[in-house]
């Protein structure tokens, strides 16, 4: 896919710098000068087709020859143009390319065409032409000297009659101001309609790539002013301008052509500004693309050079820091090759358009090195790089458009999550209302939970104090009676020390259940559990309280009930796993318990229900006493509470159904209660419970 992509780019690339190809300059051996004569005769009938004034022109150095001079006599020789007069190998002294001189060219045109034109090249630094003894051109002041010559350079277009088989050109030039003088660049010979619309058309070419890379710099300027993240668009943009800028002053020379105020150093000291900023803001925009591979100390060095190749320019006139033209170059070299190896390596690295980047920059190279090339006289393609960077541009839009499209992405992906949330957030508002509606429940709950336990506690603090009060205070009204002689007899001195002792059993006793609770609360009761069946057990409760209990005048009853869906389970096979010491103490609590609130004549009864399918036992105790109210029945496994204790007829410590429920809940059973005021109360059982198997 990036591959297909290029190739498009690369042939838009091709279109653009044929353009100028609409009106062909034809380079034919045959149509170059010889001796100082060409004959252009054959060309002028095809029409629409131009030539290049290629050849051997006569040139006649230190000499200001005029149309009409006596050629003979004057001193000349034969050149090469296009060529510097720097490389010319004569005795001239022009080597330096300080100096003036004189070339002449004899041309034969076809008399098809009446109206010929020149279109007359950049000529370093001034110079005057003549055609067919007539001055139709010049730029600057020819002189002599450096104080006689005033430099200017831009192309131009002369015409002429075409009114004789055979026509002259002399050109005088002078040159003191730049590295190089002469001719360099070709001359560009046809019909004058052919001649401007090359002009046109190399300036249309021209125009439409110095405003696209105008555009194009200010456009990321603009990026980077708005989003300063992406350093690496103000860099690609200085490049864009810096290009531009060199464009301008080079070539067609524009910007003079536009400001004819600004002189022929200025646009130099332009051109060569531009020429090193570009290198310096090229690496800037790869360093700031993939930082992690382009090296920051190369930065420093570069950035050091430019300044001070820029304060050279800046400082000396056009004759000297245009000798270190190779300077600019070979600074460019290496920029241009680290700039690859940087990009090859993001390539390998898989940065993301790290191959875009290669290929726009491998372009760029090219033409920048074919511009070197130009400039030493090394070839005839002249100022492309503008076309490079174009096609530069062309890829860094697809970085752009990559990281743009990838952001909508993201922005796309961050709507679709938003609208997925606003669709879901009901639910989610219902669902956090329904948590904290839980937690606020939860939250009233422990705080119910915390105030009964307050409650608890302070009724609790209530009952030690008065059941450890109560008997000291009679012991204590004892030992004082003793004491004072008020109670004399033995037999009464007898019954007050069995009081005593009473009444310290009953203390005995309460801190007996206080520490046993405190133990049951901390965890650390161990249980002796063992198998038991649900024979044995009867068996044994029966034989231990049913004497107690008809004794004082209630009857007793037991009662098995063992029917299932299925068969009627048998007691022997009826197995739980318990702790016979524990369960007798719950047993006896609560039996003791009912015997306490019955009066004689009520009954008892014990009952012993077994489920199969919940495999459980529920063990219930009832009894016909007074019952409970129906006020006290929530907490009447509450530690030192004792139903009925505001009315008077509260009993014991309140301690024992608190114990008799850890005990419950070590054997993993559960304890209830029911009751009705007046007709009796009923405590129930559950525990665990297994029928073995009939053999």
């Amino acid at each position: 896919m990036v591959l297909r992509r290029t190739a498009g780019w690369v042939a838009l690339l091709i279109l653009i710098v044929s353009l100028a190809g609409c009106v062909q300059v034809a380079d034919r051996t045959h149509l170059k000068a010889k001796e100082g004569m060409a004959d252009l005769s054959s060309l002028a009938g095809k029409g629409y087709e131009l030539t290049r004034l290629n050849g051997d022109w006569e040139f006649y150095g230190h000499q200001l020859l005029e149309p009409g001079a006596d050629w003979e006599a004057a001193d000349g020789e034969l050149v090469r143009i296009p060529g510097s007069w720097n490389g010319y190998d004569s005795d001239h002294r022009l080597e330096d390319g300080q100096g003036y001189g004189t070339y002449r060219l004899l041309f034969a045109a076809h008399p098809d065409q009446d109206i010929l034109a020149l279109r007359v090249p950049n000529i370093f630094t001034a110079y005057k032409l003549w055609i067919d003894g007539k001055l139709v051109q010049s730029r600057g002041v020819v002189g002599m000297s450096r104080e006689t010559t005033v430099p200017e350079q831009y192309p131009g277009i002369a015409t002429f009659v075409n009114d004789r088989p055979v026509h002259e050109l002399v050109i005088q030039i002078a040159n003191f101001h730049h590295r190089k003088g002469g001719i360099w660049v070709d001359f560009v010979f046809g019909g004058s309609d052919d001649v401007i619309r090359y002009q046109i058309m190399d300036t249309v070419n021209q125009m439409i790539i110095f405003g696209s890379l105008a555009m194009i710099g200010f456009y990321h300027l603009g990026l980077y002013a708005m989003r300063r993240q992406e350093r690496f668009t103000l860099y690609f943009g200085i490049l864009c301008l810096m290009v531009g800028l060199r464009m301008i002053v080079t070539g067609n020379a524009y910007l003079v052509q536009w400001l004819p105020w600004v002189s022929w150093e200025t646009g130099m000291k332009l051109e060569y500004t531009a020429f090193a900023l570009a290198a310096w803001s090229s690496y800037m925009y790869i360093y700031h693309l993939f930082p992690q591979e382009a090296s920051r100390r190369l930065l420093k060095l570069l950035t050091g050079c430019t300044l001070v190749l820029c304060a050279i320019v800046l400082t000396m006139p056009g004759i000297h820091f245009t000798r270190l033209l190779p300077v600019f170059q070979l600074l460019v070299i290496v920029v241009s090759l680290y700039i690859l190896y940087v990009l090859a390596l993001a390539v390998r690295r898989k940065r993301t358009g790290a191959v875009y980047v290669l290929i726009g920059i491998s372009v760029f190279v090219l033409t920048i090195l074919n511009d070197m090339a130009f400039y030493n006289e090394w070839s005839t393609v002249s100022d492309i790089v503008p076309v490079g960077l174009f096609f530069v541009i062309m890829m860094q839009s697809f970085i752009i458009s990559s990281r743009f499209s990838k952001a909508l992405a993201q922005i796309e992906q961050v709507s679709a999550e938003a609208r997925q949330l606003n669709a879901s957030l009901e639910e989610r508002i219902a669902e956090r209302t329904e948590e904290l509606q839980a937690s606020h429940a939860k939250l009233e709950k422990t705080h119910r939970e915390l105030e009964k336990m307050e409650t608890s506690r302070t009724r609790l603090l209530s009952n030690i104090s008065h059941d450890l009060r109560t008997p000291m205070t009679l012991i204590q009204g004892y030992l004082e009676a003793m004491q004072d002689g008020v109670v004399t007899e033995p037999e009464q001195r007898d019954r007050y020390v069995r009081m005593m002792l009473g009444k310290v059993g009953g203390l005995n006793r309460l801190i007996q259940e206080l520490f046993e609770l405190s133990k049951f609360e901390a965890g650390v009761v161990q249980f002796h559990k063992e198998q038991l069946t649900l024979a044995q057990w009867v068996e044994e409760l029966v034989e231990q309280y049913q004497l107690d209990v008809e004794s004082r005048g209630i009857v007793f009853e037991c009662s098995l009930l063992l029917e299932q869906p299925d068969h009627t389970a048998d007691a022997e096979r009826i197995v739980l796993l318990l702790d016979r010491f524990r369960m007798e103490q719950v047993m006896s609590n609560l039996i003791y318990n009912a015997l306490g609130h019955m009066p004689e004549g009520g009954t008892l009864q014990l009952s012993f229900q077994y489920a199969a399918a919940q495999s459980s036992l529920i063990v219930s105790v009832q009894d016909t006493g007074a019952g409970i109210s129906e006020a006290d029945l929530p907490h009447i496994f509450e530690r030192f509470y004792r139903a009925g204790r505001h009315a008077g007829q509260a009993q014991g410590s309140g301690i024992g159904l608190a114990i008799v429920k850890e005990i419950v809940d070590a054997h993993l059973g559960v304890i209830g209660v029911e009751s009705v005021e007046g007709a009796g109360t009923r405590f129930f059982i559950e525990l665990p419970a297994a029928e073995w198997p009939s053999l």
